[in-house]
């Protein structure tokens, strides 16, 4: 059996956003394989020096949708994360800049969710395979639209902003995963 794609979710401290859209992911996943027929693991991490469990207000947020992230403790982002990753979709355009400054290489597999979902315009096809999707993911792409902050991009911080921040954050996350998810490479496992 071929070993599992990986996708790693980036965002600041790996409290809030990251380990929501993690365990989105790897929910939604579970049942699926990539139009190569392979299955995907997900694991999420920050890019700041953080320790800690996730955020209370985002543990409640995300329980609303079935999802026990209370025993999610902080990391720090790696290079090793990164080597690893097939894939890596961050919260916002700094964090994009912040996987890059640590692996340049990264670039072409590194999206903010929201960036992702935009670019892709039309389903996966079978005969592409995942690096075809991918790379018609990154056409007409340019590193310096990724410079400046965008609310086009960037998945708001509920840190410490209360309940309903955090729910808005976990809403917009479970519908931005589920249009990553009907028009990334990923179909139902057999």
């Amino acid at each position: 059996m071929t070993d599992p794609r990986r996708l790693l979710v980036v965002c600041t401290a790996n409290l809030c956003r990251s380990p929501v859209a993690e365990a989105l992911l790897t929910r939604r996943l579970a049942d699926l394989v990539d139009v190569d027929g392979r299955t995907w693991t997900v694991s999420s991490a920050g890019t700041d020096r953080f320790q800690g469990l996730a955020e209370p207000d985002t543990v409640a947020a995300a329980a609303a949708l079935g999802l026990d992230i209370s025993s999610h403790a902080s990391r720090q982002l790696s290079g090793d994360d990164l080597a690893a990753a097939d894939l890596i979709l961050t919260m916002t355009r700094s964090h994009v800049r912040s996987v890059v400054a640590i692996d340049q290489s990264a670039w072409p597999r590194t999206f903010t969710l929201k960036e992702l979902v935009r670019r892709l315009q039309t389903p996966a096809q079978p005969g592409d395979g995942f690096a075809g999707w991918l790379a018609s993911a990154t056409d007409g792409r340019r590193a310096a639209d990724m410079l400046a902050p965008s609310e086009e991009d960037d998945v708001l911080d509920p840190y410490r902003r209360g309940r309903p921040a955090n729910i808005a954050m976990v809403a917009e996350l479970d519908w931005l995963i589920a249009e990553l998810l009907s028009w990334g490479p990923w179909e139902r496992a057999n």
